[in-house]
């Protein structure tokens, strides 16, 4: 029963999760605006964006880890390194830290901020290039645009938040020790919710968690 409930966990349960968790901030937001300062507006609006961010990688059109998992040269896209699990770590990982930055912005503005506007640019320059790729992967297949997975919500809600947080670094004053905790933070992710358990599905390949449908590429092959 326990490896049942995992499963679907890590299938579509994690997600509800989430999708209710970006309600509970936009709500919060709603009722804060007028009184919080820009730095937790932004991270809040960051902690919105991301499961929007993970709707369109994951639900609809969906198929986003088909394309990650060729970036990184997989031979088995469907498996690894990208998997169920990973991605539910990946995701609901980086939305709890989100929120927890959120809690906090008041007394880690510069460090908040920051983060909100690397965050941004990575997913941005990270969807763009996939995005190339998989055209010149598929233009052959009727594929006439870089679309991909991500690169909706990459440009109309992520990149906003990062214009939105440089604009307001160029007039806040700041040290050295709030651009380092800016940057451990997103190593934080990038190393410990990104690339540690794809290190651990690349050696086990578990087809238990492989994922089921291409979904938005499904079409081109």
């Amino acid at each position: 029963m326990l490896k049942s409930f995992f499963d679907k966990w890590c299938d579509q349960l994690w997600l509800y999760l989430l999708y209710l968790l970006a309600i509970i901030m936009g709500n919060i937001l709603m009722l804060k605006w007028d009184v919080w300062s820009v730095p937790r507006i932004l991270s809040c609006l960051l902690a919105i964006m991301i499961p929007a961010h993970v709707f369109e990688e994951n639900t609809f059109p969906a198929g986003f880890f088909f394309m990650n998992n060729l970036n990184f040269k997989s031979k088995d896209p469907m498996v690894y390194p990208q998997n169920r699990v990973t991605n539910m770590v990946t995701n609901l990982g980086a939305e709890i830290v989100f929120i927890i930055m959120t809690a906090y912005a008041v007394r880690i503005e510069v460090t908040a901020v920051l983060v909100v506007i690397i965050f941004g640019v990575i997913e941005l320059v990270n969807h763009t290039r996939e995005g190339i790729h998989m055209y010149f992967r598929y233009r052959n297949k009727g594929k006439k645009t870089i679309y991909a997975p991500g690169m909706i919500t990459s440009y109309l809600c992520l990149l906003p938040l990062s214009v939105k947080g440089i604009s307001w670094m160029m007039t806040a004053s700041f040290g050295a020790t709030d651009i380092l905790a800016g940057i451990g933070i997103v190593l934080f992710i990038a190393i410990g919710l990104i690339l540690i358990p794809f290190a651990f599905s690349v050696k086990v390949k578990s087809k238990r968690f492989a994922f089921k449908d291409r979904g938005y590429f499904e079409r081109y092959e």
